[in-house]
């Protein structure tokens, strides 16, 4: 049984390490899952995209998300980065919840593509109920929102105004957030920094003691 404290940190599979949350006591769910877009495959001269893809990361995403509506309280917010392909993936299996929306990162850079070079990403939001925001930090979340990168730790880093921000709005102090694809620990860290508790769940060892030892390093304010 996992015991809820200021910052729980577990290495592992979520699929199975969720089992021991319990039920509706997450105020937030904000994480970056693993995701590919469909492949690009050649049968002789013909390209086509291999959109078993997916069907595969709808399969996987569908028992994650029957764990998430166990541990979430019933008006506790999910955000999901994901890219404009993967986003269908989960309109669709959210497609039920009353509240859905998708929120523009603006990265404030280009990346790659072509003709097209992205510059945003996408974070997905859900919500089974209403939700009133924490109105003493924000009192509005525009749908896109700037912040600039500079990766540190992770492929994949998320910056620490972009990950508060959204902590600040959408959960009060000590509310617990869940972050079960953890990386470098990056939720972990505003989390210490906002006064929230926190469960970070990360599969890769690596990752893991750079997380931990990035929220162990951060003062609390």
């Amino acid at each position: 049984m996992i015991k809820m404290g200021t910052q729980t940190l577990l290495q592992g599979d979520c699929l199975e390490l969720m089992k021991d949350i319990p039920d509706k006591s997450v105020d937030m769910i904000l994480t970056d899952p693993p995701y590919t877009s469909p492949t690009i495959n050649a049968f002789g001269r013909k390209k086509i995209r291999r959109l078993s893809d997916l069907s595969i990361q709808e399969f996987y995403f569908t028992a994650i998300k029957k764990e998430w509506e166990r541990i979430l309280k019933p008006n506790a917010p999910v955000c999901v980065f994901c890219d404009d392909i993967y986003s269908a993936v989960l309109i669709g299996l959210f497609y039920e919840w009353q509240q859905t929306n998708l929120v523009v990162w603006d990265k404030g850079r280009i990346g790659m593509g072509n003709p097209f070079r992205k510059q945003h990403e996408f974070i997905f939001y859900a919500n089974r109920e209403s939700i009133k925001l924490n109105k003493k930090e924000l009192t509005h979340i525009p749908s896109i929102i700037k912040c600039n990168l500079k990766k540190e730790y992770h492929g994949a880093e998320k910056p620490i105004e972009l990950i508060s921000k959204l902590i600040n709005g959408l959960t009060e102090e000590g509310g617990i957030v869940l972050d079960c694809f953890m990386g470098s620990g990056t939720t972990g860290v505003a989390c210490k920094n906002l006064n929230r508790n926190f469960i970070g769940i990360e599969l890769d060892e690596e990752y893991f003691k750079i997380a931990k030892q990035r929220i162990d390093d951060s003062p609390k304010p």
